[in-house]
């Protein structure tokens, strides 16, 4: 349903904003291509193309009908020390309802990385009661190859979610997103459409798998990552780990005390712009003159290359040598190839090729050298300690060793990011042969992605988490190197099988990582933990005023965030019956208190409450203020913040009462979902 070129679309376009059908509409009549001149709300940019299909929605539309829902804390699928636990989340249930909820994280995230459903006819689910109601938590039945419609259903499916990954990215945050030949041309004009074509990074093309004999036609050995920034201004891409084969080119043949370097090129592009750095130089060992290459110039300044050339043991002078050029720099007091009489046995270079072999023999040699006999055209010193630290990712990847300058349309080879298989296979090494993925992406392609964008005290988020692969790179990335990013996972999991296989497996496989209880016995173990949530009833005034005390434990824990922090401000939970009202502490030892025993008993921040909130506060050595949940407040006092139930928990889930109603009688009259 998309066409082979947008150019055709372009030519065809007689008035601003008419739509024009695509080449190939015939065979997929539900989708077309559109051209704009002017931007609507929902395009990142002016101008370009836009995809439209049957029963397209805006994807703002949609994410305003989706209620933010309670996550309950699952204690035993949780693991690691309560601070572990607080850095990194797992969350069983529906993704784009968790997106919605995770209000904490709206402009937080550094990286979006993940590898949705690719509409094979085998993985893909549509639920078709989402076009009326978003808040279904049904996955709906998989999608046939044969269904004329799939094409707009994963449409229908895909954009309100990359609505919602994009509104997690931080204004410098970058969407990494796997695809394969059967959407990528749909995605691409989507994320055109959501990002602006100007916040494309690069169109990454990995190598999956060997070339196969038996296809008819052209084997597909390759799968690709669509990089899109936020903001390309603002967003940045790091470096790779220098490969020991591209460390191999350094050598240090001379014993410099500086350390290894490789050879170099003296000269630099233009001769017409920097006509001043034509002239001559003349070589201690042989006499000769050295002129740049045609159509460059030295490089470094006069006074610089003098300096070099004198490091061979010989003074210099500058001499007109009426060849058109500015004065060369020569051997003090010896002749030139150019003038009569000219001979190596002359006293003056006689003199410096003896210094210089010297040199040349004993070492450490100068910047500017003539090869490793003294023979050559002068050349320069590169060191190692003067490269960039790593190397940057190229438009086309054949080995490790290739340096290009820019990121664009890219090929990733499978020594670099690994193939599908070897992600089975490590998927295999972990859990044992038994779960049931027949593909899985390999945890050199997503460290590689991390890896590239996300910082090293950044957030990773994965809303199509899949076995864990994001959260494996992440942790092994983090161990032992001093990077502590983070890393939120989705997964709902096939529950029509009865296998929510979000904690037996995305859980299961991050625990044995963890811990290194590899089900081949080889696992090495790594720090880290994290904390599983799941998705529940959705949440509104009535719903938070009807929990029990564990209940409303759970929600404050996994929706707190302070405004000087957000995303980077998170609670360790104290155990359950140490106090009465301190349940949780933060990275600045600051106390949270809650005033809550059920929805049936009082809830007053009274005068004995706030003398017992003081005294476990001087018991748990907290650093004022201290945070107070309560349902009223009667009485207070100094060093006290007073968090009123429900409006200031509401508030962190994002509703603003000036638009959105909190009680569900409200929610029902304006066409929201209530249900559980």
């Amino acid at each position: 349903g998309v066409p082979s070129s947008v150019a055709t679309t372009y030519r065809s376009l007689p008035q601003r904003g008419r739509a024009v059908t695509a080449p190939h509409a015939k065979a997929t009549p539900a989708l077309k291509v559109t051209a704009e001149t002017n931007a609507t709300p929902s395009v990142a940019q002016p101008g370009g193309v836009r995809i439209a299909y049957t029963g397209q929605t805006p994807p703002w539309q949609i994410v305003r009908r989706v209620q933010p829902r309670r996550q309950v804390i699952e204690k035993r699928a949780s693991f690691g020390s309560e601070e572990d636990q607080a850095s990194n989340t797992i969350i069983e249930g529906e993704n784009l309802q968790a997106m919605v909820s995770l209000y904490k994280y709206r402009g937080q995230v550094d990286l979006v990385l993940t590898d949705p459903p690719y509409n094979t006819g085998q993985d893909f689910r549509y639920n078709d009661r989402w076009d009326e109601d978003p808040n279904d938590p049904d996955l709906g039945a998989i999608v046939p190859a044969e269904d004329g419609s799939r094409h707009t259903k994963w449409l229908r499916f895909m954009t309100p979610r990359l609505w919602m990954m994009r509104e997690l990215l931080k204004p410098t945050g970058v969407l990494a997103i796997c695809i394969d030949h059967r959407e990528l041309f749909r995605l691409g004009l989507v994320l055109d459409e959501l990002f602006g074509e100007r916040n494309r990074i690069a169109i990454i093309n990995w190598q999956k798998t060997t070339v196969k004999n038996d296809r008819k036609h052209v084997a597909g050995t390759t799968e690709y990552v669509l990089v899109y920034a936020k903001n390309i201004d603002k967003a940045q891409t790091g470096l790779l780990p220098r490969s020991a084969k591209a460390n191999a080119r350094f050598e240090n043949p001379d014993n410099d005390p500086r350390g290894s370097w490789k050879q170099g090129d003296l000269s630099g592009k233009g001769d017409t712009t920097h006509a001043g750095m034509l002239y001559a130089i003349q070589s201690p060992f042989t006499g000769t003159l050295h002129y740049p290459t045609e159509g460059r110039h030295w490089a470094a300044e006069r006074r610089r290359m003098k300096e070099w050339l004198e490091g061979w043991g010989a003074k210099y002078a500058e001499r007109d040598l009426r060849d058109g050029r500015p004065p060369a720099l020569v051997v003090k007091g010896a002749p030139v190839p150019t003038e009569r009489g000219f001979s190596i046995d002359h006293p003056a270079l006689k003199r410096a090729s003896r210094a210089a072999l010297r040199i040349l023999k004993k070492g450490p040699w100068p910047r500017l050298y003539f090869g490793h006999d003294g023979s050559v055209k002068p050349v320069k010193k590169v060191y190692l300690n003067e490269v960039k630290a790593g190397t940057v990712p190229t438009t086309f990847w054949v080995d490790e060793s290739d340096e290009l300058p820019m990121l664009g349309s890219a090929s990733w080879s499978s020594s670099e990011t690994g193939r599908s298989r070897e992600g089975v296979e490590e998927l295999d090494s972990i859990m044992g042969k038994r779960h049931n993925f027949a593909t899985v992406k390999p945890l050199k392609l997503f460290s590689k992605l991390v890896t590239l964008w996300c910082p090293p005290n950044g957030i990773v988020f994965d809303p199509f988490a899949g076995s864990g692969t994001t959260a494996h790179a992440v942790l092994a990335l983090n161990n032992g190197t001093g990077s502590a990013r983070r890393f939120i996972l989705v997964e709902q999991g096939r529950p029509e099988r009865g296998d929510p296989y979000a904690r037996a497996l995305t859980a299961e496989r991050i625990r044995r990582v963890i811990t290194g209880s590899w089900a081949n016995g080889r696992g090495v173990s790594v720090a880290g933990g994290f904390r599983f949530t799941r998705l529940t009833k959705t949440v509104d005034a009535e719903a938070v005023l009807a929990l029990e005390r564990e209940e409303m434990l759970d929600l404050l824990l996994t929706t707190h965030w302070d405004q000087r922090e957000r995303a980077a401000s998170h609670l360790r939970r104290l155990p359950a019956g140490e106090y009465a009202y301190l349940f949780g502490v933060s990275a600045k030892n600051e106390g949270y208190f809650l005033v809550w025993n059920g929805p049936n008993k009082p809830a007053a921040l009274d005068r004995a409450s706030f003398r017992a909130i003081v005294e476990e506060a001087k018991k748990a050595r907290l650093t004022p203020p201290y945070h107070v949940y309560a349902r009223i407040c009667t009485y207070t006092g100094p060093n006290i913040e007073f968090y009123q139930i429900p409006d200031r928990i509401l508030d962190k889930l994002g509703f603003n009462e000036a638009v959105e109603p909190y009680s569900s009688d409200n929610a029902a009259s304006n066409g929201r979902d209530t249900r559980g």
